[in-house]
């Protein structure tokens, strides 16, 4: 990707999360700010979607998030992966559950399939650097192609729709909502979408690490696993608990996928790790699989 490619994307990128988070936290307030009157301890549930590709099921954790986990007397608010918020009352949930569970549905079918260019045309980039190395480029070219990838996985990294200023907003929202209604069971639920990426096959790796000057960059570029936090994961989980927040994190991984003249690798250990510390820190619950619904089973 060319330089000034990548300098416009970040720009556009914070400019947009900037704009998002200044009329989100407005949005959230009033909505949150006006729960119904229940004789049992009200529920605000939020479900924030970070997904590559839609699937049936994704259509199945609603359905059955619908079907046996929010009752009557809770409130909802969802967050597609186009960081549009769709907020429903109480009142809304029980008098249609199915039509506002076909809504959901539809708003995350629809954006997905917009939201999720951005992260296949860089994985398309991914695939045509590791099929230019296996080909044999020379010495340089090589170097200049790992040197390209590298840049990729920081493009990879800049597709996700959840960071640590907008889950500080989240926690504002339900402290100002506990001080206007008391006590509620404030829930939220992220369903992330595992990053992968292709690297060379085994044979073409094989090839690079005998050659001294492209080894070392190689190994570090291909397999390196990010595990360093850009969250402050005591920070976040502590404002959390002080707004009486549980974090549940859900990390859809693919089904099994072939691959021959490539292999397939893990691009975000790091999100991971500190998703799954903030919901440890706040008493949720923490589950990798290909079956989202299965956070909503005890």
């Amino acid at each position: 990707m060319p330089p000034f490619f990548s300098l416009y994307y970040q720009a556009r990128k914070t400019a947009m999360k900037k704009l998002i988070q200044s009329v989100l936290i407005a949005f959230l307030l009033c909505l949150l700010i006006l729960p119904g009157v229940s004789k049992s301890k009200p529920k605000n549930i939020m479900l924030l979607f970070d997904l590559k590709n839609y699937n049936n099921e994704i259509d199945k954790t609603v359905d059955h998030f619908f079907n046996k986990v929010i009752s009557a007397d809770d409130q909802l608010i969802v967050m597609t992966p186009g960081r549009k918020m769709l907020s429903y009352s109480s009142k809304t949930i029980s008098a249609s559950p199915q039509k506002v569970s076909s809504e959901i549905k539809d708003a995350l079918k629809k954006h997905t399939s917009v939201t999720s260019s951005d992260y296949q045309n860089i994985y398309n980039q991914m695939m045509s650097i590791v099929n230019d190395i296996r080909d044999g480029y020379g010495l340089e070219d090589t170097k200049n192609l790992i040197a390209a990838y590298e840049n990729n996985r920081k493009e990879l990294k800049m597709t996700r729709r959840i960071n640590e200023a907008m889950l500080l907003q989240f926690s504002e929202v339900f402290k100002r909502s506990r001080q206007v209604t008391g006590d509620t069971d404030n829930q939220i639920y992220l369903f992330f979408q595992e990053e992968i990426r292709p690297i060379p096959d085994k044979n073409t790796m094989n090839n690079i690490r005998e050659n001294p000057q492209l080894s070392f960059d190689a190994a570090r570029v291909f397999f390196e696993e990010k595990t360093e936090e850009d969250f402050n994961v005591d920070k976040i989980a502590e404002e959390f608990k002080k707004a009486g927040v549980t974090f549940n994190f859900v990390y859809i991984i693919p089904k099994d996928l072939p691959t021959q003249r490539y292999q397939l690798v893990d691009n975000s250990g790091d999100f991971y790790s500190a998703m799954s510390i903030i919901a440890d820190k706040t008493g949720g619950k923490v589950v990798t699989t290909t079956q989202p619904q299965e956070i909503f089973k005890d």
